[in-house]
């Protein structure tokens, strides 16, 4: 059928799917909840540290991140990187337990547990994450417009204990 089309038919046929993802890009991007937009930042992150993507990592945190542990941004990611970098497989198992997302700022509280298979400290790193009950915190603010623009400004779990790698 598409052989015996017009040229003309063809452009009318092309601005009609431009027109369609166009419009499907600009809901996506500007026409979801914040809630649905830290649902896919949340799940990105989680997999950035399942793949050890330590740039991407480092790019979901804001430059001002800090924590209860002491980490900067910097730090954050360094440590990450010695606890998890000596897995050969690693995947993450999150429970969401409560979202909550305004404009601008959102709380993600989820239960995580962990599964891998590494060398070195990996079996304590899978022992100590799936030991903790208490709910992890992820606290994020929107930095730009798009949905892609939230960042993590803190993590914290009242359970976990960093020991001195």
């Amino acid at each position: 059928m598409l052989g015996f089309m017009s040229p003309r038919s063809y452009i009318v046929l092309g601005s009609v799917i431009l027109l369609i993802s166009l419009s499907w890009f600009g809901w996506w991007a500007f026409g979801r909840s914040p809630a649905d937009q830290i649902r896919d930042r949340q799940q990105a992150f989680l997999l950035a540290l399942e793949e050890r993507d330590w740039d991407d990592v480092k790019a979901m945190l804001t430059d001002d991140y800090a924590d209860d542990y002491g980490h900067d941004r910097d730090s954050a990611v360094q440590d990450a990187q010695q606890a998890l970098g000596s897995f050969l497989s690693l995947t993450i198992k999150p429970e969401i337990v409560q979202l909550q997302a305004v404009p601008g700022l959102a709380m993600v509280k989820m239960k995580i547990r962990v599964e891998g298979k590494g060398l070195g400290i990996s079996d304590m790193v899978v022992a100590q994450v799936n030991s903790i009950e208490e709910p992890w915190f992820f606290h994020w603010h929107k930095k730009g417009p798009w949905p892609w623009d939230w960042r993590i400004v803190q993590i914290h779990n009242d359970g976990l204990h960093v020991p001195q790698l």
